[in-house]
């Protein structure tokens, strides 16, 4: 019966040090070659702006890549994740869609938009934004 207490106490260890890891200290993911054409597509239909990487909390098994494209002169960003699939990006889709601050969530190949934050004063913003994410082709 020791030995069960200790092997619980050893799996809770190593999983609070693996979410520790993830969400405290790892470093933002690359940018993949997609997210760039996305941020290049954004500039091409007039959505000014630059992306960044930013760091997430998912395994590599989920999301492979998250980022930021801040839109030149409007205060609110918008947020990007890549998973490593389709079926992982559908399950994200329907996580984002489960949280009420992020709003105008879209799917696009493996790249999962959304906007957090964005309310009913963004509406004419979140159409274009939503637009443009919809009429770019990631290539996947």
């Amino acid at each position: 019966m020791r030995y069960l207490a200790y092997l619980i106490v050893a799996v809770l260890i190593a999983w609070s040090g693996e979410w520790t890891y993830r969400t405290f200290f790892r470093q933002p993911d690359p940018l993949t070659p997609q997210m760039l054409a996305l941020a290049q597509h954004f500039n091409s239909v007039g959505i000014r702006g630059h992306i960044r990487a930013i760091p997430h909390g998912f395994q590599h098994s989920f999301v492979v890549a998250a980022a930021a494209y801040q839109i030149d002169g409007y205060p609110l960003a918008i947020s990007l994740d890549q998973s490593p699939n389709e079926a992982k990006a559908e399950e994200l889709l329907r996580a984002v869609r489960g949280s009420p601050n992020l709003t105008h969530p879209q799917r696009n190949g493996v790249i999962v938009m959304y906007l957090p934050m964005w309310g009913k004063d963004t509406t004419a913003m979140a159409a274009k934004v939503s637009q443009a994410f919809a009429s770019f082709g990631s290539g996947t």
